[in-house]
């Protein structure tokens, strides 16, 4: 049986932290999964209890049955993509390239060696940041100045200029992404809710290179499918935003994939420009 211990989950700049062991428990403002059974009984959970909450559910990416269809195996992995509006609004307000880490995910897999069902999200620690988000806590901030100070982490994101407009530049990466074999499963609109203007992201994904990272570090699934962020800043300037293929490959310590990592980066950068460029 699976016991499932729900304790208000609210996602907010304080929520959790990543979880990837199969038995885990958060604050008392997040919720814990003191035993978990099956993937798809998992995600079920999970979904359910969300959307008792008030959270929506946008979709699921089953990466275990993409595998298959390009004839690779992974053992059991879904990304569950969700939605907290309020949450989304406040995070939007605060830097424009937050919307690369939205909607809210969460991957729910089953470790190879110990068939054990295993969850990982991004934290909050994370997001704030990654996209310079301040803490509103005062002793998180006095703590963020007392580290910025040795330097500033890598946050991963890869950020060039468009010579067109947000719809212009996302109506040529979609068919340029499709031209050269790339599924499409999403596409968000943030603009209503961004300070800054028009925000899109796109999600695209190749089950066969997707795959055989995940066969390597199934955690990797969290940062699946690749996306682009088209978004426009205060003085109207477009941008594209990705997260770089390496930095994820050191967020989930890839192991004998640099090569791999070099061409799947020296692909993002040639598709980007062509988006950005006349």
């Amino acid at each position: 049986m699976i016991r499932l211990q729900a304790l208000l989950f609210t996602f907010s700049l304080s929520w959790g932290s990543i979880a990837t062991a199969d038995s885990f428990y958060l604050d008392e403002n997040d919720f814990s999964i003191t035993t978990f059974a099956s993937v798809p009984e998992t995600v079920d959970l999970i979904k359910n209890t969300l959307k008792d909450q008030g959270l929506e559910i946008l979709g699921v990416i089953d990466h275990a049955a993409n595998a298959t269809k390009v004839g690779l195996e992974l053992a059991p992995s879904q990304l569950i993509l969700f939605r907290d509006h309020q949450l989304e609004k406040k995070l939007l307000h605060r830097s424009a390239t937050v919307s690369i880490d939205l909607p809210l995910k969460i991957l729910v897999y089953e470790e190879p060696e110990t068939g054990s069902t295993q969850l990982i999200y991004n934290s909050a620690g994370y997001i704030s940041d990654r996209h310079g988000i301040r803490a509103r806590d005062q002793l998180l901030s006095r703590l963020n100045k007392r580290l910025s100070q040795f330097g500033q982490l890598d946050h991963g994101l890869i950020t060039i200029e468009s010579e067109h407009s947000v719809e212009v530049t996302v109506e040529k990466l979609k068919t340029i992404l499709q031209y050269n074999g790339f599924s499409i499963p999403f596409i968000f609109d943030y603009t209503k809710l961004s300070d800054s203007g028009s925000s899109q992201l796109l999600i695209f994904g190749n089950p066969t290179i997707g795959t055989r990272l995940m066969q390597n570090q199934q955690s990797i699934g969290l940062d699946l499918p690749l996306k682009f962020l088209v978004w426009n800043d205060h003085e109207d300037q477009v941008h594209i935003s990705y997260n770089n293929p390496k930095f994820l490959g050191k967020r989930h310590n890839l192991q004998g994939l640099d090569g791999m990592l070099d061409n799947i980066d020296n692909r993002l950068i040639q598709l980007a420009n062509a988006g950005a460029k006349n």
